[in-house]
């Protein structure tokens, strides 16, 4: 074990030169996971302070900053990968951790290095010791990302925002070289209230004065607060022509698509609504082009292709068929829903479902009730969790009478429904939180034993 002298060491109480050891990683991992208060608290007072202290190091990056309520995350690494393509030193943030906490922390698509994430995660450290409100698990995530691109000298930071929008602590960049609002639904409703108008509201809040901003197609309404949202701030806005996006070919390798001036796109994500996405990256490209970066054709051609982003109707394996998906609301609940009528027109299902107790449940297990074969019960890695059993009686509540099985591990669960899926010659399919796909897809790969 490594010891280490933090050269401002501080004075203990009574006088003695405080030493303070170096972590190692487990130990970095941990402080920034740690949470002091369990309630989520929104807000940008802390990560200012907390920035402030470290010397504003987002002050110094260009951004392009996602918000909404599905799809941030395909856009994210979409707009990267094109990015990285076209010859920038591309930053990625993003959440909520699938399999790696490291994986939060990108740059060219490599994570961060354990030795790396101990340097800052010391420097967010150091400074949250000097703050009376002690930052949040996020707001000390988004602090060591930006300290890990400003020190990297990245051109291009792509950013996700992590709830909402005018509270969330991504949101404390400047304005950004485009910010992108995607596909905006019910979700977080306790905290981004409980209408459309609310929650738009809330996300329209990375909206900044003079801004570039692009827009995915919405309802009416959601549309409506975003446009007078633009109009306020005197930022120029454009928004995705659904009606222009013209699929082509689509199977489980891939799908190819064209919008606009541009045909024969092969897109590596599957569903329409990847595609509808792509549109938000494209106008995305365009707006940068319009400001002088050059984004070469063939690095968005290849960039869509080459992308990969795991959890999102992702086929784990084709003999037999498994797939996960994170789909943890109602509006992610019907894209999965479309996908499986795409793809699999007629067949049913083996799901194994795990879903946070604050979701509409009900309502996202009704919708995947004409789907299934059978459902198997899992919990999600979060406190917020329904327990397996919960989750069997909120199935069978919606009305379902064939069988629930309840399993205490996950492992246990890709092994039973590995086991079913022989038996009854059908796939099987996971989805319900994002929370279970890393552990989902470690033990879907190791196929039956």
């Amino acid at each position: 074990l490594i010891v280490g002298v933090v050269v401002s060491a501080p004075l203990g109480p009574v006088g003695v030169l405080c030493i303070q050891r170096t972590m190692i990683y487990t130990e970095a991992e941990h402080f920034i996971k740690e949470s002091h208060n369990e309630v989520i608290r929104l807000g940008l007072g802390r990560i200012e302070e907390l920035l402030e202290r470290l010397g504003c190091p987002q002050k110094k990056l260009k951004f392009i900053h996602v918000a909404g309520t599905n799809g941030k995350g395909s856009v994210c690494a979409m707009t990267a990968e094109i990015l990285k393509t076209a010859g920038y030193k591309t930053g990625l943030f993003t959440s909520p951790v699938i399999s790696a906490y490291r994986e939060q922390f990108r740059i060219n698509g490599e994570m961060i290095s354990e030795e790396e994430f101990v340097r800052y995660a010391e420097l967010v450290r150091n400074v949250c010791t000097k703050m009376t409100d002690v930052p949040s698990e996020f707001e000390k995530a988004v602090a060591l990302a930006f300290l890990y691109f400003n020190e990297n000298r990245c051109d291009f930071v792509v950013l996700e925002v992590g709830m909402g929008g005018c509270d969330d602590a991504t949101n404390v960049i400047e304005v950004p070289e485009v910010a992108a609002i995607v596909n905006i639904d019910y979700d977080h409703m306790g905290f981004l209230g409980t209408t459309l108008e609310e929650i738009a509201q809330k996300k329209a809040g990375i909206i900044k004065e003079n801004g570039t901003v692009v827009i995915a197609g919405q309802s009416e309404t959601v549309m409506n607060v975003l446009i007078k949202k633009c109009q306020e701030k005197k930022a120029g806005f454009k928004s995705t022509d659904v009606q222009n996006i013209k699929i082509t070919d689509r199977s489980i390798h891939g799908q190819t698509f064209g919008y606009k001036q541009y045909a024969g796109i092969r897109l590596s994500l599957l569903g329409d609504y990847q595609c509808e996405n792509a549109a938000v990256v494209l106008e995305i490209m365009d707006c940068l082009t319009r400001k002088g970066y050059r984004i070469p054709v063939n690095a968005v051609y290849d960039g869509m292709k080459n992308v990969y982003w795991q959890g999102r109707f992702e086929i784990l394996s084709e003999a037999p068929l498994f797939i996960v998906d994170g789909a943890h609301n109602p509006d992610g609940i019907n894209a999965l829903r479309a996908n499986l009528e795409n793809y699999f027109t007629g067949e049913k299902f083996i799901f194994i479902t795990g879903i946070l107790r604050d979701k509409d449940y009900s309502q996202m297990l009704r919708t995947m009730l004409p789907y299934a074969a059978s459902f198997i019960t899992i919990v999600p890695d979060s406190p917020r969790a329904l327990s397996a059993d919960e989750c069997a009686d909120a199935v069978r509540k919606c009305g379902y009478t064939g069988e629930v099985s309840v399993m205490d591990t996950i492992e246990e669960a890709v092994q039973l429904a590995y086991r079913m899926s022989q038996k009854k010659n059908t796939g099987v399919c996971a989805f319900g939180s994002l929370y279970s796909v890393g552990a989902i897809s470690r033990a879907g790969t190791i196929k039956l034993r």
